[in-house]
């Protein structure tokens, strides 16, 4: 119904010279200190209604493993808003007004003060890259559940009271994005296993898991620790890879003040894993019809040398 009155209003609209857009805009600017964008674009009574009466089920409703409840999907740039720190750690994961059980979740009150602009119940916000919804909050902390697979593919367990991260709100659908695409979905945890300064500049290698360095490459995203860098060296075989920190990065984001041996989160760039499924089955007939031509596949022969590699690896 609404989408028939919305195309309705539209088509006299045009004729008219009104813009619908506006006005049908679903919900004013989130932390809008003026109340004249809900007056200017109002709302209509039943979309709200309804679209409130949708977040909230979907909040309550949807478990994301990597981020605790997840209502709607969030983005991330990378780039760090501000540093806070652990103010309080539970065990067990608290949802949504209720105790999910103490089964390896815990929930985290995190100190912050700009990502706390705007915040409200249900959005997400990245500690550590990580994405995580808001289930309460104050003028100077919010608070978090962490489900037992957050804790098995992050350093968040690693987390005590007093501990820095790095904390970034839901970027905007309309913003800037001095970064790149992060989702806030860890895939694992890497090490630090050397630090050297270049003048300013500071350099640090990371031993990854195998399983992620078909997706590090030189000059590639990633996100460390929720921090958007640009790779600068990778070694497959002996399995790390280098970034490089400026000195204003240095100075706002917490990965420099690791020493050698603290694990940092690593969130590869997920257009490579989508370009690597997508060529999937194309490789596979590549296989057969190289089969049929040559009467062996080359494809093949080439990923059983990788996986020889790889055992070598372990």
């Amino acid at each position: 119904l609404a989408r028939w009155l919305i195309a309705a209003v539209g088509m006299v609209g045009m004729a008219s010279g009104f813009n619908p857009t506006s006005f049908f805009q679903v919900g004013s600017v989130r932390g809008s200190s003026s109340a004249s964008s809900s007056l200017l674009c109002p709302t209509p009574p039943l979309i709200q209604r309804s679209s409130r009466t949708h977040a909230l089920s979907s909040r309550r409703k949807t478990l994301q493993g990597r981020g605790g409840i997840r209502g709607l999907s969030a983005m991330f740039t990378g780039i760090v808003e501000e540093m806070g720190a652990i103010k309080e750690v539970k065990n067990g994961f608290k949802g949504w007004g209720e105790w999910e059980g103490s089964d390896g979740g815990m929930t985290l009150r995190v100190g912050g003060g700009k990502v706390l602009e705007g915040c409200y119940e249900g959005c997400s916000i990245a500690v550590n890259g990580v994405c995580l919804t808001v289930t309460e909050f104050d003028s100077e902390s919010f608070t978090v559940g962490v489900a037992p697979e957050t804790i098995r593919k992050t350093n968040l367990g690693l987390l005590g009271q007093g501990s820095p991260v790095n904390l970034e709100r839901a970027a905007a659908m309309d913003g800037r994005n001095s970064g790149h695409m992060v989702q806030g979905h860890v895939d694992n945890v890497g090490e630090i296993i050397e630090k050297w300064q270049d003048k300013e500049s500071l350099f640090i290698k990371v031993k990854a898991p195998r399983e992620l360095m078909q997706y590090i490459v030189p000059k590639g995203f990633i996100a460390i620790d929720g921090t958007s860098l640009t790779v600068c060296e990778t070694d497959v075989a002996n399995g790390w890879f280098t970034f490089m920190l400026i000195d204003y990065t240095q100075q706002h984001v917490i990965i420099p003040k690791k020493p050698i041996g603290d694990k940092v989160n690593l969130e590869v760039d997920v257009i490579s894993k989508y370009v690597e499924r997508s060529l999937g089955n194309i490789n596979d007939r590549l296989s057969r019809l190289e089969e049929k031509v040559f009467g062996k596949s080359f494809s093949s022969e080439a990923g059983t040398r990788l996986d020889n590699l790889e055992q070598t690896w372990k």
